[in-house]
């Protein structure tokens, strides 16, 4: 199976994780926009915008700027069209093609603001994509803001109430390295040891500011993010099941299923709390 065809498949699952992270994202433009207002006839690019679930947040945040959604996937660009037409947003927002890395960027700048949320870490060469995504700015005034970071997510109390001690630790550890080996990528494609702060300067671009906001949905939580927890899950389960240890698969399993009073579905004390870290830089 293709890579495109790997992100047509998770349509729907992408829409429902961008439906509960919504509170979270709103936050962060919201900050942006007070901070780097953009007049009449700015641009925004959203880089990577899946289906533009964030795009259109984008645009009502900045209703001045034409903002195009940019995404590899035509399934995602689609879905984006058809949801700026849903948002009443006409012709002032649109989506296409565009991949990091291919000629179709460059002919998208210049921009006032590139946003990028979650895509540069799946790169092998991140210096090469911060330094890539620089050259669509403005000079002088644009600003890239970069999702990358943050904390891991929690979904309940202490140990979840299923296996041995540092059983969540182990599962982050084991979907982390899937990813990496999944994505081939490398290590600077995870970092490095440097923060992104560094990889930006790495990239040429002067690390304005950055800051992190929460996606806090206490319990008890609704069927929505529920039934978002429980996918979530699920595929972590399908992804990782058979490189875990004995016991934490059986952990796992225990979180899924519905019979058993600690399952995801039947727990009273199931929240969602997690930390996205947004990251910003110009040109220098």
């Amino acid at each position: 199976m293709t890579e495109a065809a790997t992100w047509e498949d998770e349509l729907a699952t992408v829409e429902r994780d961008a439906a509960v992270s919504e509170p979270m994202v709103r936050q962060a433009v919201r900050w942006l926009a007070r901070t780097h207002p953009l007049g009449d006839g700015s641009r925004v690019l959203d880089v990577g915008s899946g289906p533009g679930c964030a795009t259109v947040i984008l645009a009502e945040e900045f209703p001045d700027s034409e903002v195009i959604a940019v995404d590899p996937t035509a399934g995602f660009t689609a879905r984006a069209a058809a949801r700026f037409t849903e948002h009443g947003l006409g012709r002032r927002v649109r989506a296409g093609y565009g991949e990091i890395g291919t000629s179709s960027l460059p002919a998208l700048g210049p921009a006032d603001l590139v946003w990028c949320a979650h895509v540069v870490h799946h790169l092998p060469d991140p210096v090469a994509a911060l330094r890539e995504l620089s050259s669509l700015l403005v000079p002088g005034s644009g600003v890239l803001a970069v999702a990358e970071g943050g904390l891991s997510a929690r979904f309940l109390p202490g140990g979840y109430g299923v296996g041995n001690p540092g059983f969540v630790s182990r599962l982050e550890a084991a979907l982390s390295d899937h990813f990496v080996g999944s994505w081939s990528l490398t290590g600077a494609a995870v970092g490095g040891g440097r923060d992104w702060p560094l990889l930006l300067a790495d990239a040429g671009l002067r690390h304005r500011v950055t800051r992190t906001f929460l996606l806090d949905l206490p319990a008890p939580a609704s069927p929505e993010v529920r039934g978002h927890v429980v996918d979530r899950f699920t595929r972590i389960q399908r992804l990782v099941g058979p490189a875990l240890f004995e016991e934490d698969s059986a952990a796992l399993a225990r979180l899924l299923d519905p019979a058993d009073p600690v399952a995801l579905v039947n727990r009273p004390d199931l929240f969602v709390l997690q930390a996205t870290t947004w990251h910003l830089g110009s040109r220098i």
